[in-house]
């Protein structure tokens, strides 16, 4: 399906395909730079990870903000227990398996991680939760099944088994990690600030020597086509919003921690 996305096809082709994809999924063109939406798309895939128009996505400012990296649906926001071990209805897997490092897990003993489902009608690029330097970006391999509650059911650990991108963070609020998770359909996934190849037989670590600095809502990385995001935040830092699960977009207010120096 990824190698699908990706074939350049006529023009008119292409525009009849896309109409009837945001037909089907009501996909909000009123976010879409008018411009380069009217120019037409050469491939699905690049329809898939636009860009959005400028202002389309109001980012809170505050500096004790932790916004929402990616547009989706908070289906949880977990505590994270001695055991770093990650339990909810449909979902059971250990931190250290996701992340690949029971060293990075523990140091999360008392945070939350918080799942946000992008659904297929939601744009797709992830985006730096709050100021930070990124340390490391991690890619693991692994599967591409699908993440809806069906699958979640007959396999708990889901996502420490589908292939991820991990970019692992410094902020004023301590280790933040932001987890992009690849599902049924993904062509690939792609960081905005290192170079990866797209899916690894073997676990690729990427130091960032020397860290690359991010801002607020800058660009992580895309998925082509797919999936779920999972944000890891170290204790002290709490939800904000109501309840789960709720819709979200990219920007908005999610959780709020102290700013230490």
């Amino acid at each position: 399906m990824g190698k699908a996305a990706r074939v350049r096809v006529p023009r008119p082709l292409s525009k009849a395909a896309i109409s009837a994809y945001v037909r089907y999924f009501n996909v909000d063109l009123a976010e879409v730079d008018p411009v380069r939406h009217q120019e037409g798309y050469d491939t699905f895939d690049a329809f898939f990870t636009r860009k959005l128009r400028d202002g389309a996505r109001p980012v809170s400012r505050a500096a004790r903000t932790v916004i929402a990296p990616s547009d989706g649906l908070v289906r949880e926001v977990l505590p994270i227990e001695g055991g770093v071990e990650i339990r909810a209805k449909g979902t059971e897997y250990t931190l250290g398996d996701l992340l690949a490092s029971d060293e990075l897990a523990r140091e999360f003993v008392g945070g939350t991680a918080t799942t946000i489902y992008l659904h297929p009608r939601d744009y797709h690029r992830v985006h730096c939760p709050c100021d930070a330097l990124a340390l490391e970006v991690v890619h693991i391999p692994g599967r591409m099944l699908p993440v809806n509650d069906a699958a979640l059911a007959r396999e708990p650990r889901l996502f420490a088994r589908n292939e991820r991108i991990v970019h692992v963070l410094e902020t004023m609020h301590g280790k933040m990690v932001v987890v992009m998770i690849a599902a049924f359909g993904v062509g690939h996934m792609s960081c905005a600030y290192r170079r990866l190849e797209p899916h690894p037989q073997a676990l690729v670590r990427v130091p960032c020597d020397p860290p690359a600095r991010l801002r607020k809502a800058d660009e992580l990385g895309v998925f082509h086509l797919g999936s779920t995001v999972i944000l890891v935040t170290a204790p002290g830092v709490h939800p904000v919003g109501g309840e789960v699960p709720r819709r979200v977009r990219m920007g908005q207010a999610l959780l709020e921690g102290g700013v230490s120096a």
